[in-house]
């Protein structure tokens, strides 16, 4: 009897498991491939932290950034974006990567908001200083002009609201913008899909 006719159920039983694993690893990993769609090197900008260091993009090279610009009074998508990237911030901790590879920046661009309001908006979503940067300068003029470099509109209306692009802006380590997603105006939009992003640029 030769060995395959011998141990023939144990081959198929090897083969079927083996064939299972395939298929849960496939499934597991099925729309998980990230798309790189961007590729063009970000405006470089300085300001200054809430503490009143300055910060630049450059400063934080060799690391993955993830960006957004917001503003603490606002009425709609800065909370919930905010609280969305830190519930991303909280895996990428659970990773040993936050901080260490990865860096978070919001920048505030109503220069009219205190670093008082601002610390208050913060303090809303758990942020973790050692890797999220909370940024912001005195003019109008220069933040809007870092934003017209990402693509990113913003209008001031006659009461003091801005229109803005709810746009989360992904740069990998050599200052390249990779990619952007809306955040929480787009329903699938989430902490995974963050997460998955920088994993990806890592």
């Amino acid at each position: 009897m030769t060995f395959a006719k011998k141990h023939a159920f144990k081959i198929a039983v090897l083969a079927l498991c083996g064939a299972m694993a395939i298929y849960l690893y496939v499934s597991a990993h099925k729309g998980t491939t990230v798309n790189l769609n961007q590729n063009y090197k970000a405006p470089e900008f300085a300001m200054k932290d809430l503490d009143g260091n300055e910060v630049s993009l450059a400063d934080t090279n060799g690391k993955v950034r993830v960006l957004y610009f917001f503003y603490a009074n606002c009425p709609d998508v800065c909370p919930p974006t905010t609280f969305l990237m830190s519930k991303a911030q909280d895996e990428l901790k659970k990773k040993g990567v936050f901080g260490k590879d990865v860096e978070f920046m919001s920048i505030d661009f109503n220069p009219a908001e205190t670093n008082d309001v601002i610390r208050k908006f913060a303090g809303n979503f758990d942020v973790d200083s050692s890797g999220w940067k909370f940024l912001r300068s005195n003019s109008d003029e220069d933040v809007k002009k870092v934003m017209d470099g990402f693509g990113l509109g913003l209008v001031k209306d006659q009461n003091g609201y801005y229109t803005h692009a709810d746009a989360i802006t992904f740069i990998d380590r050599k200052g390249n913008v990779r990619k952007a997603i809306v955040g929480a105006n787009d329903p699938e939009s989430s902490a995974d899909k963050i997460v998955d992003i920088v994993d990806a640029l890592l």
